[in-house]
This record gives structure tokens, sequence and C-alpha cells, in this order.
């Protein structure tokens, strides 16, 4: 399993460093991990995380179709 860097999700999601911090204070972004002074967030988490808000035709909450 891997894991992505506070700075690699934010890129990903194209979002602040602050914004993240509020997702994890508020309970409403991907998992993480804390370690070392530093979050990490799974790609397992991440994963889920976009799957849980696929909208659109042929699809359902997990993707499946």
């Amino acid at each position: 399993m891997g894991f992505l860097t506070e700075d690699d999700v934010a890129q990903l999601f194209s979002v602040t460093r602050p914004t993240l911090e509020n997702w994890r204070r508020h309970g409403t972004g991907p998992a993480y991990a804390y370690a070392g002074n530093c979050f990490f967030y799974p790609v397992q988490g991440i994963s889920t995380f976009l799957m849980a808000r696929v909208k659109g035709f042929g699809f359902t909450q997990g993707g499946a179709a």
C-alpha cells in the first residue's frame, strides 16, 4: 500500500494545504495518517474518497455500474 504526502494530495485535488487541514478537522476529506509531524494519505483512501463522489449515468456509489 502506498501513501501520498500532503503536498501530493493538495496538488492532486487542486486545493491548498489549509483546505486539507479543514477537511481533516471536519472529517470530510480522505483518510489520513499522522506520523513524524507529517500527514500521509493512503492511496486506497484517496480512491475511496473519490469513488464516493462519482456521479453520472451508469455510476453508483462504490463505482459499480
